[in-house]
């Protein structure tokens, strides 16, 4: 029952951000929870807590001048562990975005504890993101 709750869960959150009411979605985070973008660029690091998270994800849209956006394409989801695949694009500083990312979740007892993203080219992400 855990995989198709954690896939439900996961397809929430996309659902809520493309639906620009992603604060909604509090209540699916720890509040230990953890975000983390490896790279250099503006957007990388590793966000602690509920209020960096959100800080961070409210970026997003203000860093493309509200270009940014996120299709979900499919969510892999196990007892504990979801990965979803998605489509990122988005304007910044005249540069284009237009990338598969996969987000790896760790869940536990229906919280988001942990999210690692991985774009499907780190160098495009960085020239975008620097």
């Amino acid at each position: 029952m855990a995989r198709t709750e954690n896939e439900a869960l996961v397809q929430r959150i996309f659902a809520a951000f493309a639906e620009k009411r992603g604060f909604a979605l509090r209540d699916a985070f720890a509040d230990d929870a953890t975000w983390i973008v490896p790279g250099s660029g503006t957007m990388a690091g590793t966000f602690r807590g509920r209020e960096e998270i959100f800080d961070f994800l409210g970026r997003l849209p203000k860093e493309t001048d509200g270009t940014y956006s996120s299709s979900l394409i499919d969510v892999l989801a196990s007892d504990d562990r979801a990965a979803a695949l998605y489509r990122a694009s988005g304007v910044r500083n005249d540069r284009h975005l237009e990338l598969d990312q996969v987000l790896l979740f760790r869940i536990e007892g229906g919280l988001v504890h942990e999210v690692l993203a991985l774009p499907s080219d780190p160098a495009a992400f960085e020239a975008f993101w620097a």
